[in-house]
């Protein structure tokens, strides 16, 4: 250790040159021909932002300090002893990252757990940037030692895009705008005949709904939470249950980023179409996004309609499934197993785990909620009420409930909601909060919607058979609640909704199958195995964001039903020149999408 730490303080004083002079020249002038448009000018870090650092040219003497991070799979030790060999090697990389960095940000080892406690990562580097001068100087450093960054948020994703151990983790949620406020309305203009809202990539939903409604304006798709920021829900295209709006990655307009050469760039859906393509859900792998602009509409009026009705009523009717989903604005369907069971069964239940002999999943009832839009006229000044959060405790679980009856402790909850509110539209969707206790995740998979909706229906009758061959088998369920979406899809390469994976009497929108549980819960992770296996010809994808690194051959099978959108997807980001060195990458994109270039480029 004393050794390492001596190496880096000669290193540290080996070039006596201001921050500022070193940043004007290390920033790599790579060509940019028919792309000159993008560069957003930046200048120097301004006198209040900056700190006088001594800097170095690459030196040789790291790679006995990162050799052992990049090898660490091949080691043969115990789980503790490679944990504790990373973090003692990265204790010494620490002290050379505080010292070419500065004072700010502050840059510090970290042991991560994400929002809902599914994902963990045992020794990172950590750092919460506030400028965009900060920013760049995070990634000339990482560019210098041959490191790779990646952007975080509120850690909403369950998968594994978060940065590879021992290496930069940036969170981009105290990131200040420089050249103007935080959010804005822009005005229709000769180019956009609409409004269009740009934001900070670190803004919280809930902000970003707040500022709508105050400047009377609005998107038409939301998720099932407002805890997401902006930047995370773009990247990995965050869906909502609108027919005929997209995921969030739609309504992108325009996006600036920096690259891995510390360049502000800035991309635009008229200048750059082909680039945006691959742009609006990158999956963090073109650069720190910094502001998102997106279309806007006029205010809406959103009446919510909630209603419990028989399952078999709407799932195994596939003409009531869609003129039900095509009827509505929105349409959200929750299924919570074992919800129809009566009080005397419960009461069996819970004495001896008694399963009814005459209980069935069509027995069930399904939460439907649905939102027409409505004028000021039927409104008929009715006050517009503010987002309801359902009482669940921050789970789809059932609350306190345990075992099989948080199914029925799950409608019993969501039956406490009003049956008709009006809401302003970002305000009508319904919400739920982090989970309070334990871990409650997610697994996600997305499929064509044809005209009559027959594959729809025999996608969520597949699941709901598992489930109930599940309960009456063991007594056990592999999942807490299904939650079946529905969207329109998008000109995007790696939209899990786009127009290039098109099937038979395609509709152009995409069926989200989404269920919940604990991760060890019996049956939870084989029922998802199930589900792809089976769908596998229909062009089955993940969900970017949500549990699915598990299954085998789950790569192979994203390189198949993505094909030729992942080779457009890498020749835009190479055309692009943003990341020569794959620092914005980690290691499962790598076997997805392969290398673009070489691994050190400093």
């Amino acid at each position: 250790m004393k050794v390492l730490l001596a190496i880096a303080l000669c290193l540290a004083t080996c070039m006596s040159v201001t921050w500022s002079r070193s940043l004007r020249s290390s920033v790599i002038d790579d060509s940019l021909e028919g792309l000159e448009d993008t560069i957003v000018p930046l200048g120097d870090e301004p006198a209040n932002y900056r700190a006088k650092r001594s800097v170095i040219r690459k030196p040789t003497a790291l790679s006995e300090i990162m050799g052992p991070l990049s090898r660490r799979h091949a080691r043969d030790v115990t789980e503790f002893e490679r944990s504790n060999e990373v973090y003692y090697r990265m204790r010494s990389l620490l002290s050379i990252l505080k010292i070419l960095i500065g004072r700010e940000p502050i840059i510090e080892i970290y042991h991560y757990v994400n929002w809902d406690k599914t994902i963990t990562i045992d020794n990172l580097f950590y750092t919460a940037p506030t400028s965009i001068y900060q920013v760049r100087r995070i990634i000339l450093v990482a560019r210098y030692l041959g490191m790779r960054v990646r952007a975080t948020g509120a850690g909403h994703s369950r998968s594994p895009l978060y940065v590879d151990e021992g290496n930069i983790m940036m969170d981009v949620r105290d990131l200040e705008r420089h050249d103007g406020p935080r959010m804005q309305i822009n005005p229709e203009n000769s180019v956009r005949n609409y409004k269009t809202l740009t934001a900070m990539t670190g803004v919280y939903e809930y902000d970003l709904n707040e500022f709508m409604v105050r400047n009377d304006v609005t998107m038409l798709s939301q998720p099932l939470n407002v805890n997401e920021t902006l930047g995370g829900m773009v990247a990995a295209a965050t869906h909502g249950s609108t027919w005929s709006a997209p995921t969030f990655s739609g309504y992108v307009r325009e996006l600036r980023l920096m690259d891995s050469s510390g360049r502000l760039r800035r991309f635009t859906i008229e200048r750059h179409p082909e680039l945006m393509k691959a742009i609006i859900c990158n999956l963090g792998m073109f650069g720190i996004m910094y502001d998102i602009t997106i279309q806007v509409y006029p205010t809406l009026i959103a009446k919510v309609h909630n209603q419990f009705v028989p399952l078999d009523s709407i799932i195994y009717n596939h003409t009531a499934l869609r003129d039900t989903v095509t009827g509505n604005f929105l349409t959200e369907i929750s299924w919570f197993p074992f919800n129809s069971v009566t009080d005397a069964e419960a009461e069996d239940y819970r004495r001896d785990g008694t399963i009814p002999t005459a209980w069935n999943a069509k027995r069930d009832s399904i939460w439907l909620r649905s939102i027409t839009i409505v004028s000021e006229a039927e409104l008929g000044g009715r006050p517009l009420e503010p987002t309801h959060f359902l009482p669940t405790k921050g789970s789809l679980s059932g609350g306190n409930e345990k075992g099989l009856l948080r199914g029925r402790e799950a409608v019993a909850i969501a039956k406490r909601i009003p049956t008709v509110s009006y809401h302003h539209l970002v305000n009508a969707f319904p919400v739920i909060l982090p989970p309070r206790w334990g871990t409650e995740t997610s697994a996600a998979f997305m499929l064509n919607i044809d005209n009559q909706f027959t594959r729809a229906a025999a996608a969520l009758q597949f699941i709901i058979e598992e489930a109930e061959n599940q309960i009456k088998a063991n007594g056990s369920t592999p999942l807490n609640a299904l939650l079946p979406r529905f969207f329109e899809n998008s000109d995007c390469d790696l939209c899990p909704g786009n127009y290039d994976i098109s099937q038979p009497d395609d509709s152009n929108r995409t069926l989200v199958i989404d269920f919940l549980a604990p991760p060890a819960q019996y049956g939870f992770y084989p029922t998802a195995r199930k589900f792809v296996d089976h769908f596998r010809d229909q062009k089955v994808r993940p969900h970017w964001g949500k549990r699915h690194d598990n299954i085998p051959g789950i790569i192979d099978h994203i390189k198949l039903v993505y094909g030729d959108n992942l080779d457009h997807f890498q020749r835009m980001r190479r055309m692009a020149q943003v990341d020569p060195c794959d620092m914005f990458m980690n290691t499962y994109l790598i076997e997805i999408f392969g290398r673009s270039g070489n691994w050190w480029c400093a």
